[in-house]
């Protein structure tokens, strides 16, 4: 098995140390390597689960291609070889890493230590160095950060469920279940501090997975109590005005109101106009795409036209994962997009109704990754940042192959 510290370090590296999610793929694909070097003539597990493997590791390399032609079409490789090369090495560390077995503990570990650590750092932030959003160490921006501290808490409470059923194997304590709450309250805390809105519509949709891998198993007056329990925490966190959520809720009606009244404002008024302007590059230059270094003067042009809102010239992606992919990158970048959404969606949610619940935690967290990185997808650009492919990747990697580690 691969060491503790490894699958820790790569589930908390890329929110806890500046420039972490390089740390995460170095690591995954030194140990796979070795794996390799050690033992070249096997394979562990199923050959059915390789043959599944390939599936991502050939959208991660669909992804990397993309980037490559629009940044050799466009003179582009300025912007765009840090994702090119986040793409590569993901790529390879999927296909090193079919060999892998990873210890299911310390994958857990890992992302109770990134939920707990986040939440930290954030407190931090907020009370001592007085911030007004918390973020990650350099580049890790207060959207992007406050979007993986969320899903790091979320994975945790999916976590939950490989605690029970060490608890029927009779290997479970009390410290699991706390480090395990620790980190989902730690990573949600986080997610609070950074003011990340987007994040916040992840929340219905993972419920749904929580529900479906869990909840609908359960007698009926538990899933009226968990049901309860969530409406008694979105009006407790909506109640408070010191957490920020009854601001930046009620600052988000009012910017979608004035929009359909005709007035663009403030983040959600620019992300539509955003929205509309990519929109209209796609309709000029459906299969190419405008490239990395087009988008800007592309959307510079439409503003100078008056058909967009002035400032809209300074973004450099379209702050929406798909659009971003088809104006940049063309359709090509579109179709990677997509396929590393499918893709895993596909491999975990065959596995959701396993009957080891501790597989079947693996399976909820594997949903939960593609889950999330949609919902984010609605309001930011995840893959135009190295962050966003790099933690998608190893994420997934972390809990696709410590499932050989559990027992039946």
């Amino acid at each position: 098995m691969v060491s503790a510290g490894l699958v820790v370090l790569t589930a908390m590296a890329p929110l806890l140390m500046p420039w972490g999610y390089w740390w995460g793929l170095v690591a995954l694909l030194a140990a796979g390597l070795v794996q390799r070097l050690g033992n070249a003539s096997s394979l562990t597990g199923a050959p059915d689960r390789y043959r599944a493997s390939r599936l991502l590791w050939g959208a991660l390399l669909l992804y990397a291609v993309a980037e490559a032609l629009a940044a050799h079409q466009y003179d582009g490789w300025a912007v765009a070889w840090p994702a090119v090369a986040a793409g590569v090495l993901a790529t390879l560390v999927w296909w090193l890493g079919r060999r892998l077995v990873l210890p299911a503990a310390w994958v857990w570990a890992g992302f109770a230590v990134a939920g707990v650590g986040t939440g930290v750092w954030s407190l931090w932030q907020a009370l001592v160095g007085g911030v007004a959003r918390a973020h990650g160490h350099a580049p890790l921006p207060a959207i992007i950060f406050g979007n993986l501290a969320l899903l790091s808490g979320l994975l945790c409470v999916a976590g939950l469920g490989w605690v029970w059923h060490q608890r029927t194997l009779g290997q479970a304590s009390l410290r699991w279940w706390l480090l395990l709450l620790a980190g989902a309250c730690g990573g949600v805390l986080a997610s609070l501090l950074s003011g990340t809105r987007g994040g916040w519509i992840a929340l219905p949709l993972a419920l749904l997975v929580f529900y479906r891998g869990y909840i609908c198993h359960w007698p009926v007056r538990w899933r009226w109590s968990v049901l309860v329990a969530m409406v008694a925490l979105v009006a407790g966190l909506y109640g408070f005005p010191q957490i920020g959520v009854q601001a930046r809720t009620d600052a988000a009606v009012a910017e979608a109101q004035d929009y359909l009244a005709g007035e663009a404002r403030g983040s959600v008024g620019m992300r539509l106009e955003m929205y509309r302007g990519a929109g209209l590059l796609i309709l000029a230059q459906p299969w190419q795409g405008v490239g990395h270094q087009g988008y800007q003067p592309a959307m510079q042009a439409l503003v100078e036209e008056e058909r967009l809102p002035p400032g809209l010239g300074r973004y450099w992606h379209a702050h929406n994962e798909l659009l971003d992919a088809w104006v940049r990158r063309g359709v090509l970048g579109l179709i990677a997009v997509l396929a590393l959404y499918v893709v895993p969606l596909g491999l975990f949610s065959r596995r959701l109704g396993h009957a080891n619940l501790g597989r079947r935690a693996v399976a909820v967290g594997g949903l939960l990754i593609p889950v999330a990185f949609i919902d984010f997808g609605i309001t930011y650009a995840f893959f135009a940042y190295p962050v966003g492919v790099a933690v998608y990747a190893s994420w997934l990697l972390l809990l696709w192959q410590c499932e050989l580690s559990i027992k039946m």
